[in-house]
């Protein structure tokens, strides 16, 4: 049984961003009368997309270069992606995650002792020494251990375009090299190759040290076997599952814009998905779904776990890696339903400056 009270949500909600805001140093004391500064707004740039892994859309037009080439005029401090945060300690994408760091520390002879100070320390080696190969490889394999999986592979990332000669880099680097590479790279299940193609590409011409994980799954196994007992339920009543039956037009509709805009050359999948008529396609979808199921208390436990809960994290962890980072502009990179949910509480702060999509030039 789900211990998660939904009739609280909101009161929850209200305590998460005043905690929020006050950890990261967003809200400022009421103590003191003579601070009337205002406090400098956050400047974002959120970049809907989707997972490459779950769509064929080849033959719509993409033009993910154009993106990369806007995104890195943007000039961001950070980037932040889709990824579960390290923190959460959750093998979602890879299962073996937890053998491979075993067996990574055993044949690397990796040193856990202190292994925060010595990524630390590598980290300010490469700031001096960028194509320093050998401790690339190695921060990327620490990293790796401390289930810092994202900043890992960009670490890969960067080594690669340092390294063309793919025998040569067999040599440099472990042997064991894409047994955690796998679950980025090669493995069509688990790969989310917009991370690779997009933000990496990003982060690399800025040259950022780092990508920031932003991501929240921590309730997934519990809000999934809501959302299919609700769905299950009804299959069984009606004939029907009421998700696929709701989402139907809504993607007929998306289609069916996507293919006038191939057919016109108007514009790209990407743009559409970060339009002002999608996000009211997205809006309407959802609240339509609630209106129609919120007196299920599976489907109530699922949207508010899965959707307010979720987001509302993403949007927490999103604010810490600003306020940590101390970055004044950033780049994030979600799936384009989040991206309504995020830049909605971003505007609901006032603290953030949100760019509208168009504007970015």
């Amino acid at each position: 049984m789900c211990k998660y009270k939904h009739t609280t949500m909101k009161a929850q909600i209200l305590l998460i961003l005043i905690g929020c805001l006050s950890s990261c140093g967003f809200a400022r004391g009421q103590n003191s009368s003579s601070d009337n500064v205002k406090t400098e707004k956050k400047n974002i740039y959120v970049l809907g997309t989707f997972h490459f892994r779950e769509h064929n859309f080849e033959k719509y037009p993409q033009d993910i270069n154009s993106e990369i080439k806007k995104a890195i005029r943007y000039k961001p401090d950070i980037v932040c992606v889709e990824w579960i945060d390290k923190s959460e300690e959750l093998d979602l994408y890879n299962e073996n995650y937890s053998s491979n760091i075993k067996h990574l520390i055993e044949t690397e002879k990796i040193d856990t002792t202190d292994i925060q100070h010595i990524i630390d320390n590598i980290y300010l080696q490469l700031a001096k020494n960028p194509h320093d190969i050998n401790s690339r490889s190695k921060l990327a394999n620490y990293l790796y251990v401390t289930r810092d999986y994202i900043n890992a592979c960009y670490q890969w990332y960067l080594i690669g375009d340092e390294v063309k000669d793919s025998t040569k880099l067999k040599i440099l680097l472990p042997n064991d090299i894409n047994t955690y590479r796998k679950s980025l790279y090669g493995d069509p299940r688990n790969q989310k190759r917009e991370i690779v193609d997009i933000a990496f590409p990003i982060a690399a011409s800025l040259s950022l040290p780092k990508i920031h994980a932003i991501d929240y799954r921590h309730d997934e196994s519990e809000y999934s076997q809501h959302i299919n007992a609700f769905s299950d339920r009804f299959y069984k009543q009606y004939g029907y599952d009421p998700m696929q039956r709701k989402s139907e037009p809504l993607q007929k509709l998306f289609v069916n814009l996507l293919e006038t805009d191939r057919l016109s050359k108007q514009s790209t999948y990407i743009e559409k998905l970060n339009s002002k008529e999608f996000e009211k396609s997205i809006f309407n979808y959802y609240y339509d779904m609630y209106l129609s199921f919120a007196y299920d208390p599976d489907y109530r436990i699922w949207h508010e776990l899965q959707l307010e809960k979720r987001n509302w994290k993403i949007f927490e962890l999103l604010a810490r890696a600003i306020q940590e980072s101390k970055a004044r502009k950033t780049f994030v990179l979600v799936g384009a339903t989040h991206k309504y949910y995020l830049e909605r509480y971003l505007n609901e702060t006032n603290m953030f400056s949100v760019a509208n999509y168009k504007d970015v030039k």
